[in-house]
């Protein structure tokens, strides 16, 4: 085989039919992902977002009424902060999860753009516009980046930063203002998510292999500076609130200590410090870095964050050095685990997700089939040429790209939402197939021949890639969604699944007893049953009550069953927990009525509940 390059492809005018197809494509996207959206928007989870999504709705808030405490930023800031501008404007609180669901929404359809702008400039020739549609398609209707999208997450918005940096650096030419543009960009997305830090250091490089060029220009290096220039002001930003400067968030030195130590198993986080109880908004990560920290050192809080920062890169690098063969095979299983089809957890699991949304289930479009594409579109353009221009440098450029953002990730977790901006790059070599049809045979021969090794790697299963274990945090997250809304009969549907998974989980056994206790004030001939109370009886053993309305669940299960002496031992002591007005304290008044104990000076019954307590379980 000759490695001249193949002849220069000559232009053709486009058929009239594809402008109808563009159009088609363009709908059939926007109708698709409205349609999640919609739908996800009346799910508990699209109205009590959770865990992360909650913490940057308490960050916007602290944000948007200047309560925000002044100390260095622990997380990224810019996302909160642009959610902080709507409330500030005057948007309720409880109307900024859907605000971000669409905001999330119209930044998946940025990235859509993206994507197809990238692939045509890669595929550069007649076929371009189809190779820029497939690219669309492959990331609009990519059912794992719309489940991303409309979470209050910084995930998506950030990726739409960094996408259009990369547009603006593959743009022809050396002209320096695009190369400014593209760092300005791609700046804004490390200030939204610290894991593109390592692409701006290459950034140089990149501008230059993505605008078609093998060697850099002084130009080019522009591209690097301004994304730098944007991370200095970030810094300044922190130390003028929190006092000291940093360029990143704080929270990185724990992350990198728990992803690295022996026994982490490279996919996800995992907490070893369970706490009884999280604030809304807490990061039990921070939570729990503090908590090891006092433990470690002897020291009692507040904790100086240099210093324990400090403390904590000293233990990473601790534990790589002194068993490196051990760590080396933890990377080893974190690059599996980034490549194989399974999107590993992250607070939520995908593939849990994906089964629960009739917009999803049905769509098996991921990770797997477009890196199988992509790999597989190398050899069409290895040797492919137009306008006298080699395809190779912004296959290079894509490539540098690929493998700098994969070497951050591999520091941490190779978690599904880590590597979805891969998954966006994919798009752009997958997008070659349309751009070589029709493609001769021995063409096909080397495309299908460069695919065999992917399909092995992605679609198979070792070292528990595939480990569904986490499904019960997925359980236990839409359960609380649930009970925050008030969707009781979800709620106590999620936690007796949870349940099945492991019976002795505490925030599943309260969950379900309380959302139970509700759902008979409401429907009592379905619920309100001695088979039904009974089955609540088992849920107590052992189960701390730490609010009222559980401390009320738990005493009314043994009420309707007729243990009335350990239903009022029960009141009692939340009555002395949670004060006069309390639940626990109405019904320990209501069952004074049933006695006729009735102490002058006692408030009037809660007639409701009198109802309610004299109400006879049925069968």
């Amino acid at each position: 085989m000759s490695d001249e390059p193949s002849p220069v492809i000559s232009e053709a005018p486009p058929p009239r039919h594809r402008g109808w197809l563009t159009i088609g494509f363009v709908a059939a996207i926007l109708v698709y992902g409205v349609g999640y959206l919609i739908w996800y928007l009346g799910t508990p989870l699209g109205q009590a977002p959770q865990l992360d999504g909650a913490e940057n709705l308490a960050l916007a808030g602290q944000i948007a009424h200047g309560t925000l405490p002044h100390e260095s930023f622990y997380r990224a800031m810019l996302y909160p902060a642009v959610l902080a501008v709507p409330l500030k404007l005057g948007l309720p609180g409880e109307s900024l999860p859907a605000f971000a669901a669409i905001f999330g929404l119209l930044c998946h359809f940025a990235i859509t753009l993206g994507v197809a702008r990238l692939a045509a400039r890669l595929w550069a020739g007649p076929n371009e516009k189809q190779a820029a549609l497939l690219a669309a398609a492959l990331w609009g209707f990519n059912p794992v980046a719309l489940f991303y999208a409309v979470d209050v997450l910084d995930t998506v918005p950030s990726l739409a930063l960094f996408v259009w940096g990369l547009v603006w650096y593959a743009r022809p030419g050396t002209r320096k203002v695009d190369s400014i543009v593209g760092g300005v960009f791609l700046g804004l997305a490390v200030a939204a998510r610290p894991h593109f830090l390592p692409v701006v250091f290459m950034a140089t490089a990149v501008r230059a292999l993505l605008a078609g060029r093998r060697k850099a220009q002084y130009a080019d290096m522009s591209a690097c500076f301004s994304a730098l220039a944007v991370l200095l002001v970030v810094g300044g930003v922190d130390a003028r609130w929190g006092g000291e400067f940093h360029l990143m968030p704080t929270q990185g030195a724990y992350n990198f200590y728990a992803a690295n130590l022996p026994g982490a198993n490279g996919r996800y986080y995992t907490q070893k410090v369970l706490f009884a109880e999280i604030t809304p908004g807490e990061n039990p990560a921070r939570k729990e870095a503090e908590a090891l920290y006092a433990q470690a050192t002897q020291t009692p809080p507040p904790h100086s964050m240099a210093e324990m920062n400090a403390y904590w890169r000293a233990q990473a690098w601790a534990n790589i050095t002194t068993n490196p063969m051990a760590w080396l095979k933890l990377m080893a299983k974190k690059t599996y685990y980034l490549l194989n089809d399974f999107d590993q957890y992250n607070n939520q699991t995908y593939a849990w997700h994906q089964a629960e949304s009739p917009w999803l289930k049905w769509n098996y479009l991921g990770w797997g089939i477009l890196f199988v594409m992509a790999v597989g579109a190398v050899p069409l353009a290895w040797r492919r040429v137009h306008s006298e221009e080699t395809i190779r440098p912004k296959l290079l450029g894509l490539l540098l790209v690929f493998c700098t953002y994969a070497a951050g990730v591999l520091l941490y977790y190779a978690s599904g939402r880590f590597r979805l901006p891969l998954m966006a790059l994919l798009c752009v070599p997958a997008a070659g197939w349309a751009a070589n049809l029709p493609m001769e045979k021995k063409k096909k021969g080397l495309c299908l021949g460069a695919m065999l090794l992917p399909v092995m790697l992605t679609f198979s299963n070792l070292f528990a890639a595939h480990d569904t274990s986490t499904f019960i945090q997925d359980e236990l997250l839409s359960a609380n969604a649930a009970a925050q809304t008030g969707n009781d009969e979800l709620a106590e549907k999620y936690a007796q699944q949870a349940l099945l998974l492991d019976p002795t989980r505490p925030d599943a056994r309260r969950i379900a007893l309380v959302s139970y206790f509700n759902l008979t004030t409401t429907d009592a001939k379905t619920y309100d049953t001695l088979r039904g109370w009974q089955a609540q009886l088992k849920l107590l053993p052992g189960l701390e009550l730490p609010d009222a309305s559980s401390n009320l669940a738990a005493g009314m299960a043994y009420w309707k069953t007729g243990d009335k002496a350990t239903a009022l031992k029960i009141w009692k002591d939340g009555a002395g927990r949670f004060g006069p007005g309390s639940m626990p304290t109405k019904a320990l008044l209501t069952e004074n009525i049933f006695n006729h104990q009735i102490p002058q000076g006692t408030p009037p019954p809660d007639l409701p509940l009198l109802d309610y307590m004299q109400r006879q379980p049925g069968n």
